[in-house]
């Protein structure tokens, strides 16, 4: 009987750490060796999930655990006892809160738990409640076995903040590559259309939450900065978060209604991907993000800032565009760049999907990580 491993997540879309695990789950299904199970921590049995959803619709199990705050000492005991009626052999946590409430339930069980540390939230802009789980998460964290990191930034912040080093490893994310084949001329003209982009608009994409450390500020100053330049241009705004309203008002102030969109969640953002001339990427904190891989997996050009482990696939000039962070008129710069140089977005876009394809599958993440966990369960 194959071992049950549960991918534990507080989702609020399809995001990064959601595309590592249903990457790592659809590995797994290849394999006898593991069974993934994904659980969706939500505060009530009928809630939304769209990894849930998109976990089923892989033919992967999933469950929906409700774990509210204020009743913790009702929920954790309940979800460790569905747990262990589900044969769950280990916990692989993705984030602060699954990781404090998955090693509660360890305490409750004995099941093992690891965790995978995707991004670090910087600590000055997040509120108080997500400041304190993340305090309680690195506290947790030094009693871990293993905490992987997705980038070597990550496992920088990870010691300097008490985590032992012998107990990090690194692991790269990693992408189904088989997901990224061409679509039909015929349907990039309806995606087109369906988008409103007219003939001979040059179109950017940004795909990430809504949050201060995506800076989807600095796009909507930029748009406004290459309209003003008399560029055509539209850009397309993918996620939901808490700065959807602000940049709303952004959007509104500038004067960019017609060549900027928020487009909140969508399901065919591979398609998206091929319709896009730039991927565009301003963070001021990352990992490696997921989106970027998929980017460059579809062969779209990139235009980013240097942080977390971006430079290690993306070089300026050579298998994309490098910005400086919180520079917006150095973003602006690198927009043009791209603009007007098909052949620069043509060599850089096929530089980066040839490194890619050597360093960030999904198979070579999968491998990583049953290393660890047949280190912990010795089923090696």
């Amino acid at each position: 009987m194959s071992t049950k491993i549960l991918h534990f997540i507080d989702s609020g879309g399809l995001y990064g750490a959601e595309s590592v695990i249903l990457n790592l789950s659809r590995e797994m299904q290849t394999d006898d060796t593991y069974t993934p199970v994904v659980g969706c921590i939500v505060s009530h049995p009928d809630e939304i999930s769209d990894l849930y959803d998109k976990t089923i619709e892989f033919g992967v199990d999933a469950l929906k655990l409700v774990i509210r705050n204020s009743f913790l000492f009702v929920d954790i005991p309940r979800a460790a006892r569905r747990l262990k009626k589900n044969g769950i052999s280990l916990i692989h946590s993705h984030g602060y809160k699954p990781s404090v409430f998955g090693f509660l339930i360890r305490l409750a069980t004995g099941i093992p738990i690891i965790a995978t540390c995707h991004l670090w939230f910087l600590q000055e802009k997040i509120p108080v409640k997500m400041r304190v789980m993340i305090m309680l998460e690195l506290l947790s964290y030094r009693l871990f076995s293993t905490i992987v990191a997705v980038s070597r930034a990550i496992k920088v912040i990870l010691v300097e903040h008490g985590v032992a080093e012998n107990k990090i490893e690194m692991i790269k994310n990693g992408i189904v590559l088989s997901d990224y084949s061409s679509l039909s001329d015929k349907i990039v003209d309806q995606l087109r259309k369906d988008l409103q982009l007219k003939h001979g608009e040059f179109c950017f994409l940004n795909v990430a939450r809504l949050t201060h450390q995506k800076a989807q500020c600095h796009i909507v100053s930029v748009a406004r900065m290459l309209k003003e330049a008399g560029e055509k241009v539209k850009f397309f705004i993918v996620g939901e978060g808490p700065l959807r309203d602000d940049l709303q008002q952004q959007i509104i102030d500038n004067g960019v209604q017609d060549c900027v969109r928020l487009l909140g969640f969508r399901q065919d953002v591979n398609d998206l991907l091929q319709v896009a001339d730039v991927f565009i990427l301003p963070s001021i904190d990352e990992g490696m993000p997921m989106a970027l891989l998929e980017a460059v997996a579809s062969k779209t050009p990139i235009l980013a800032t240097p942080v977390g482990d971006i430079t290690k696939l993306i070089q300026d000039g050579r298998s994309g565009v490098i910005v400086k962070v919180d520079d917006i008129d150095d973003l602006f710069d690198g927009a043009l760049r791209l603009i007007s140089s098909a052949e620069l977005r043509q060599s850089c876009a096929e530089f980066a999907w040839e490194k890619m394809h050597k360093e960030y599958s999904s198979l070579a993440m999968y491998r990583s990580y049953i290393e660890i966990y047949d280190g912990i369960l010795g089923c090696g």
